[in-house]
């Protein structure tokens, strides 16, 4: 099969590698659509780790062609998404009910070969049987959707709640969506791209604001009046989760949900959290919420017809992965067949 090889920083290679023997709990894929995510790009560029050499790729979906002989929950011809991250099920924090900090976590496209290739093997209780006419592109959004669930969920948003969304990507895109389903009277994103700020507008945000205008942060702070009471960082850079920090209304939450670079750091003054009284939560992975985002996504709770979707084959790679660097589409998928 052809696959797209992580050997190191700035190195992916497209080769030709056999397909290893299927293990008694796995089934084999053959993988219809995944997802080229802002991880995938900080991974490739050094700053996030990945176990080398590896089969990057950790949001996709596919089409089952064998199973393991312990497999009873799927046969051949299935249509299946993908949850990359594996847990061991006994550590102190799986025990707690904190699989997302499980000490021997390993994920699919990570640690483990993924989806950027034209079969993949995953192991059978990462799998989730879907409508065998869903979406291909809709099953390589279901990883990042389950994110999205679990950071909304940290939020804590209540029924009426202003809620300010920083970044207007795929991200946020989804973030605007669960944002409505939870109840947000006023959903606000900034975003700097013209492009990104009217995708926002179409998705449901109530108010686009480009956070380089002198008075961004004051537009801001008279609609919400005093901030808002839910921020969510979904740009992943230091300059942002400080943004987020003077944006949150007094008593507000503040959702770390972007992913910066492992080497970065920033200056905040400990004063204006105790003064704030914020609530500052960290968002990592999905721990529980891969099968309530696939609920959404069957019973259309969430909706995606007519997004800006950048395709490329398995040969162009390179050029997908370009094209996300560049932010030319909302979201840059690799369809591994075509």
């Amino acid at each position: 099969m052809q696959a797209a090889l992580y050997a190191g920083a700035h190195r992916l290679q497209l080769i030709e590698k056999p397909v290893r023997k299927i293990e008694k709990d796995e089934v084999l894929l053959k993988v219809s659509a995944c997802g080229v995510c802002g991880t995938d790009l900080k991974i490739l560029n050094g700053k996030l780790h990945a176990k080398l050499p590896v089969i990057l790729g950790h949001e996709f979906g596919g089409i089952v062609v064998e199973c393991g002989q312990y497999v009873r929950t799927l046969m051949p011809g299935n249509f299946v998404a993908v949850d990359p991250n594996i847990v061991c099920g006994y550590c102190r924090f799986c025990r707690r009910g904190k699989v997302n900090l499980c000490e021997n976590l390993q994920a699919l496209g990570v640690d483990i070969d993924g989806g950027f290739a034209e079969y993949c093997l995953a192991p059978a209780q990462q799998c989730y049987r879907l409508p065998d006419d869903f979406p291909s592109l809709q099953a390589a959004l279901l990883e990042p959707i389950s994110c999205g669930l679990y950071g909304i969920r940290l939020a804590n948003i209540q029924p009426g709640n202003s809620i300010v969304i920083i970044g207007g990507g795929m991200i946020g895109i989804i973030m605007i969506q669960l944002a409505k389903l939870f109840g947000a009277s006023l959903i606000i994103v900034t975003e700097v791209d013209e492009h990104r700020q009217e995708w926002a507008k179409q998705f449901g945000a109530d108010l686009v604001i480009n956070p380089q205008k002198p008075d961004a942060e004051k537009v801001i702070f008279t609609a919400t009046e005093g901030g808002g009471d839910v921020v969510i960082e979904c740009a992943g850079s230091p300059q942002t989760f400080q943004q987020a920090i003077r944006l949150a209304a007094n008593g507000g939450t503040v959702v770390v949900f972007g992913v910066s670079a492992n080497d970065q750091t920033i200056s905040v003054a400990p004063y204006e959290i105790y003064r704030k009284n914020l609530d500052i939560k960290g968002s990592f992975l999905n721990p529980f919420t891969f099968q309530d985002a696939v609920q959404l996504m069957i019973s259309k709770k969430l909706r995606f017809d007519g997004l800006d979707i950048g395709y490329f084959s398995l040969q162009e790679i390179e050029k997908a992965f370009e094209n996300q660097r560049q932010k030319k589409n909302l979201k840059t998928v690799i369809l591994p067949h075509e």
